[in-house]
Order: C-alpha cells, then structure tokens, then sequence
C-alpha cells in the first residue's frame, strides 16, 4: 500500500472535499469544473451486480456504468444544467454531500494524492420527493500550474445495484 501523506495535505485534502460538496449542493457546478477539475479527467461511476461467487452462469463483468465521462462530456452536463430546459430542475433540488471516511496517500506517480472516501448524497425536491444515494469513490488529485488541487480522476462504485431515485441528474 501506498505511504499516507503528513497532517497538512490531509487537511488540503479534505478542505478540497468539502469544497467540492459545497459547490455541488450550491449549484455551482461551472465552478466546481472550472476550478476544481482537471483537463484530463476521467470520470466514471458504476454499479456492481450483486451475484453469488458459485454462480458461474454469466460471463461478463460484474460492473455497468452509469457514466464514462471526461472534461468535455462533464462541460456538456454542466451546460445542460445552466440551460434551463432540464425539467427536472424546475423547481430546484437542494442537494446535501456528506463526505466521510477519507484516505489520504501518495499515489503511483509522484505528487499525484490518491484519496478514498464514501458520501452520503441527499436530494430533496418539492414536499415530497426525497432520494438518498450512497457510494464510495477513488479519486487522484494533482497539483495545477496554480498550486491548487485538481480532480484528475474519479472512480464512483455506485452502492445500490439499480437507481432507486428518479435519475441520476447530479455530479459525484
């Protein structure tokens, strides 16, 4: 296993996070792109079919994606979101990230942070519509040119085998 990091990139780390939960559950997702992600993103979220070990009918993976995305498929979410033609915003959601849990260590590559976490997700909308998700995420942050931290990659194993809310219209 890869070395943790010192006290001081942990907090980085996590102030990053809770950054990010802030910005998200405030509607600032073009912030969170512009500042907070990295060109070459790579961006996947995925659920796991929950079979048994003995059950040897079935060949192939055991994990669906929900999204495969980089920078510019995240720009066109993004996009899609300040558009006003997505009807599943109107009226608006509040959105609530609990981040927890966090790992951090040095990654493979050198000044690059791998960081673990799992997030409670909570979206209310209107009265009576209310969808929790939980996941898990591996990340990899690396430095900008700026010295700020920049989501380089973000692996979600989604924790329920299918979507128990209406969609899926939110950014992990």
């Amino acid at each position: 296993m890869a070395a943790k990091v010192g006290e001081a990139v942990r907090t980085e780390v996590e102030a990053f996070l809770f950054l990010e939960a802030r910005l998200l559950g405030t509607g600032q997702e073009r912030a969170w792109l512009n500042e907070m992600v990295h060109p070459e993103v790579v961006y996947h979220v995925s659920s796991r079919q929950l079979r048994s070990s003995k059950d040897k009918r079935y060949s192939q993976p055991n994990e669906v994606f929900h999204f495969d995305d980089d920078y510019a498929a995240l720009d066109k979410r993004v996009a899609q979101t300040e558009s006003g033609l997505q009807w599943r915003s109107d009226p608006p959601e509040t959105l609530l990230y609990i981040v927890s849990n966090t790992e951090v260590f040095q990654d493979e590559r050198a000044g690059d942070l791998r960081v673990y976490s799992n997030v409670l997700m909570i979206r209310d909308r209107r009265v009576y519509e209310s969808d929790q998700f939980h996941y898990r995420r591996d990340d990899v942050l690396r430095r900008g040119e700026d010295g700020a931290l920049r989501l380089l990659s973000r692996s979600v194993i989604y924790g329920q085998r299918f979507v128990h809310g209406k969609n899926l219209l939110f950014f992990f």
